[in-house]
Parts: C-alpha cells; structure tokens; sequence
C-alpha cells in the first residue's frame, strides 16, 4: 500500500501530517536562511570595517614612510654637499696659503707649475669620489652629439666628415650621465 493512499483514514492522516510537516519544516528553513543572511551582513559589515580600517593604518603608514624618506633625501643632498664643499675648501685653503707665502712673488714657473699640478690632482681626486671621470676622444673618431660640443670646420674630403679633428677640452661624464659635454672640433665635409 502506498503512503498516500486515499482510500484509508489513517493514510490521510499521515498526508496530512506530512503537509504540515512540510509547511512548518519549510518555515523553519526560511527563519534559519533569515537568520544566515543577517550573520553574513554582520559579517560582511564586520569584515568591510576591518578592512577600510587597515587601509586607514596603512595609508598613514606609507604617509610616514614618505614623509621620512624626504627628510633623509634632503638630509643626504645637504651631506653631499657639505663633503663637497669641504673638499673645494681644501683646495681652496692650499691655493691661498701658496699665493700668501712670503716668497710667492719669488717662485719660479717650475715652482709654481708644481703646485699647480697638486691643485690639478686634488681637484682630479675630489671629481674621482664623486664618480666624475674625464674623457678625450682621440682626432680621427666618430662625432657623437651625446658626448661632444662641435665647432666645425669645412673639408673636401668626404672620408673625414663628421670625424673628430682635435679635442678642444675634455668632458665629464658620471657613469653613462654627461655633464658637460668635450668641446671638439669635427670636420663637416662640403663639395669644392
């Protein structure tokens, strides 16, 4: 026999527990998907709140860090300068206790081509701490507009255009950054 049977009284008794089996347990099951989607709200709410509260800390931290990093950047431009400022002191103290010795009027060429060899090394060492090397380019080599300042000088002969005559001065370079380009002279070539 079969549960839902309608020819027997108790079978319909059974129905109609089922039904209301059925009616209660479906209210049971919309009062616990109720109760689900309010603790998820006041989980997302919960977890949305933690969340813009860390980026709050973090943004404040990142503005710290900033702000730190200016002052040590600031502070260490002014520690380069000051290392050299004292260096160009140096040299200038030497320079000026040559010039105030007592038989300066007196030296000889050779004297004071020595000292100023010196001053040429100092210079030459306080460039080098920084990382400044000069550079020459040799006559017979290629122009580069990235390395050289050119004064041109006209050739009919073609195989020399844009080749280096002479190196005026030198330049300066630290690491792959110029600072001031080798003034040379590069010949431009021009038909007769």
């Amino acid at each position: 026999m079969g549960l839902f049977n309608s020819g027997n009284s108790d079978d319909q008794e059974e129905m109609d527990n089922f039904e209301n089996y059925d009616e209660a347990d479906e209210d049971v099951t919309r009062q616990e998907i109720l109760e689900i989607l309010l603790n998820t709200r006041e989980q997302y709410q919960f977890i949305e709140n933690l969340v813009k509260n860390q980026i709050e800390v973090k943004d404040q931290q990142i503005d710290k860090l900033h702000s730190e990093l200016e002052y040590y950047k600031k502070d260490s431009a002014e520690r380069f300068s000051d290392q050299l400022m004292k260096a160009v002191i140096k040299v200038r103290k030497d320079m000026l206790k040559l010039i105030n010795k007592d038989n300066f009027e007196d030296m000889s060429g050779d004297e004071i081509r020595r000292e100023y060899v010196y001053i040429s090394e100092d210079l030459t060492d306080l460039l080098e701490q920084q990382n400044v090397d000069p550079y020459r380019t040799e006559p017979g080599e290629n122009f580069d507009p990235a390395l050289h300042q050119p004064k041109l000088e006209i050739t009919d002969d073609v195989t020399l255009d844009k080749t280096i005559k002479e190196s005026l001065s030198e330049g300066y370079k630290k690491k792959d950054k110029v600072l001031i380009p080798e003034r040379v002279i590069v010949y431009q070539y021009k038909q007769p």
